[in-house]
């Protein structure tokens, strides 16, 4: 299981140089197409089963109870859009740490024997923070514009700086403790050095879009997917997949008609990267409570 996990993040790094490569050669509107696409279909897709992995952990598989999973999924998602259009400050930091929760969680939760520990919790956070404030940090001046269009406030470039650094030093010191008691963390030190060395390079050369797309699919959706096909499926291979997609694709197609009416009906009033960023965050937040769920139960 070991050796087909690191066969499995070797293609990731592969790929994630390829998409270094792509960052210098690849015309910026070509860049941008690829990054959309990347994120519109795995992206998306890894978030758009929550409804039936709801349905493989509960007990009770009855209609009235995937109606009322719905209706609660539904009604976390459009309540989430309603925050970020009244009081779109609150909803970003809220996506921010919702968001780094769920990279860190995803990062090292089968490294971690006691995943819902408040330590491993905060670990997450702190290392899913590191990340993204390395893209934002070194995309800092794209990213103010795009807040700025989001929220209507401008936030200096220290602040982004700070919080890096916090992130660091705070994720390291999480990652040296929990060593002590998780030896496949503790093996896995240089591995994810080495890591972080490639987001650096990848966020460092490219911009957010194509940074924010590389991470997002690469790291983190294709990780997301392969763990759920595990879970529900009992290995991750192509027929599996297609079972996976099967289920998926009507709420993977639901989402990308709700992400077209979005942008149809604030075209007029905010950025599409404003509108993308929001979308995402809309659906992450019921998404990372499910696979928190899903996490803990293995």
């Amino acid at each position: 299981m070991k050796q087909n996990n690191t066969k499995f993040y070797n293609y990731i790094i592969i790929l994630t140089f390829l998409a270094l490569s792509g960052s210098l050669i690849l015309k910026s509107n070509i860049q941008y197409l690829i990054a959309l696409l990347g994120i519109f279909s795995f992206g998306i897709l890894h978030g758009s089963n929550d409804l039936f992995v709801i349905e493989k952990l509960s007990k009770k598989h009855k209609q009235n109870q995937f109606l009322k999973s719905l209706f609660t999924y539904l009604g976390i998602v459009l309540g989430f859009v309603v925050l970020f259009y009244f009081i779109p400050s609150i909803a970003l930091i809220a996506f921010i740490l919702i968001s780094g929760y769920h990279f860190g969680e995803q990062h090292f939760h089968h490294k971690i024997s006691n995943k819902a520990s408040t330590l491993a919790t905060l670990f997450y956070l702190c290392y899913g923070l590191l990340v993204l404030f390395l893209l934002l940090y070194f995309n800092v001046k794209e990213v103010i514009v795009i807040i700025e269009d989001m929220t209507g406030h401008h936030f200096p470039e220290v602040v982004f700086f700070y919080v890096f650094i916090f992130s660091l030093i705070i994720s390291l010191s999480f990652f040296l403790i929990l060593s002590r008691t998780n030896p496949d963390l503790k093996a896995s030190s240089f591995r994810n050095i080495f890591y972080l060395i490639i987001f650096s390079a990848l966020f460092y050369i490219s911009d957010v879009v194509w940074g924010f797309a590389t991470y997002f699919v690469l790291w983190h959706s294709l990780p997301s997917l392969k763990d759920q096909i595990n879970s529900l499926y009992g290995k991750f291979e192509i027929k599996n997949f297609i079972k996976y997609f099967k289920k998926a694709f009507p709420y993977w197609l639901a989402s990308l008609i709700g992400m077209a009416v979005v942008v149809w009906l604030f075209k007029d009033t905010k950025n599409f990267l404003s509108l993308l960023f929001a979308f995402i965050a809309a659906i992450t937040f019921p998404h990372v409570f499910i696979m928190r769920k899903l996490f803990n139960r293995h």
